[in-house]
């Protein structure tokens, strides 16, 4: 920032110096000082001498130019710093949204172990009960976070987010976690769990009975299988540095770096700074 800032600031005075102020000239009068000039013009300070009239008329010329110049250095200055204050504050928002995201991450693949070996003694009434609560949570999860990834929105293109996302997504629809593996050739999507076009997760418990009744052991295998590889998924998303803990750091960073240099940046771009 310090090097574009002071090109920035050259350009600035290069622009005040470089107007014709007479025939054959390429800048201010001879003796006169551009601070003199720049001075009177913001009315900093009054002249020491009495300047003869073609002086003063010189003067007059230029206060207008510089005023002129000044104004609009100070509508961009304006313009820079709203925009360096909403991103700032964007940074801020998208860390506290991230954090939240991944202590929900944590806590859902907590709670995917009620899947994890369940008895074959238990009840269909109880293996329904615990794939029941697991839809509700995954989709409060879901509920939560997706208006901040639509379009638009803050968390909209976020990579770490969206790798969140997409790892859950994947474990619950995956076909992998029944085919080979002693359960359902189609995973969940046997047992009537689906996941619909809004990502939310859809069970139709009617098909479930039925995977039940045909093939118990394999319903079993099939949900202890999805909620272990779904629950390491959430707690390696989850980990410290990990792609979405990187992405809080990094963003935390920014905002401390922020909060230590508000007020040399609003120094620098605040009004009639120049």
């Amino acid at each position: 920032m310090d090097v574009d800032l002071a090109a920035f600031r050259l350009h600035a005075l290069a622009s005040l110096t470089t107007g014709k102020s007479g025939s054959g000239s390429t800048g201010l009068a001879r003796g006169v000082d551009f601070l003199d000039v720049l001075l009177q013009a913001r009315g900093a300070r009054q002249p020491e001498t009495t300047a003869s009239a073609g002086m003063g008329g010189l003067l007059a010329g230029e206060s207008s130019r510089v005023d002129a110049l000044l104004t609009r250095l100070e509508a961009s200055n304006r313009a820079f710093l709203q925009r360096y204050n909403a991103r700032v504050a964007e940074i801020g928002d998208e860390a506290q949204v991230l954090g939240r995201l991944r202590e929900r991450l944590a806590e859902l693949g907590a709670s995917s172990k009620s899947l994890e070996a369940i008895p074959e003694t238990s009840g269909n009434r109880e293996i329904k009960a615990a794939l029941r609560d697991f839809v509700a949570r995954y989709n409060a999860w879901d509920a939560e976070f997706d208006p901040y990834f639509e379009r638009g929105a803050l968390l909209d293109g976020n990579q770490a987010g969206d790798v969140a996302r997409f790892s859950l997504r994947r474990e619950v629809g995956s076909i992998f976690h029944g085919a080979g593996n002693g359960g359902f050739a189609k995973g969940l999507t046997d047992m009537g769990v689906k996941v619909m076009s809004d990502g939310q997760l859809g069970l139709d418990e009617a098909a479930l009975d039925e995977a039940l009744a045909a093939n118990r052991a394999g319903a079993l295998r099939t949900l202890d299988n999805m909620a272990r590889a779904f629950r390491e998924a959430a707690e390696m998303l989850a980990s410290d540095g990990h792609l979405l803990d990187r992405r809080i750091e990094n963003a935390s960073r920014a905002i401390a770096w922020a909060d230590e240099n508000q007020a040399k940046v609003e120094a620098e771009f605040g009004p009639r700074n120049f």
